[in-house]
């Protein structure tokens, strides 16, 4: 079963969530390959939630999370919500998404990124 990485369904919508919550050093690395491996297993998951309030980051932590969101280049139809960044982690997100482009919003609650989530669906499927 996995640790960090579920699926979850809102408002009719499967959302791919990540609760990486208070993790650090090897616990933040193996989040963040748990994630890739399900981005892998379910490249039909176009909606992405990540809870990193109170994450710890580290050079090796954002190098794994930049070889996730690097799988997501040229598909214009992936969203991902990231909950409680603080400043630093927040541009550095900033950077890793506008490098691969994609679109990520950032927000305080989990409730507050499912809702973006599913209104960002909605509009790109003209819905």
């Amino acid at each position: 079963m996995a640790r960090y990485v579920r699926s979850l369904t809102y408002k009719g919508r499967e959302i791919l969530f990540m609760n990486a919550r208070g993790v650090s050093g090897e616990a933040g690395i193996a989040a963040w390959e748990e994630m890739k491996q399900e981005v892998l297993k379910r490249q039909d998951s176009h909606l992405r939630l990540i809870d990193g309030r109170d994450i710890a980051i580290s050079p090796a932590i954002v190098r794994k999370a930049k070889d996730v969101a690097e799988m997501g280049r040229g598909q214009s139809d992936i969203r991902v919500a990231f909950v409680g960044l603080s400043g630093l982690q927040k541009s550095t997100a900033q950077l890793i998404a506008k490098g691969v482009n994609l679109r990520a919003h950032f927000c305080e609650t989990l409730e507050e990124g499912q809702e973006w989530l599913i209104k960002e669906d909605d509009a790109l499927r003209g819905g």
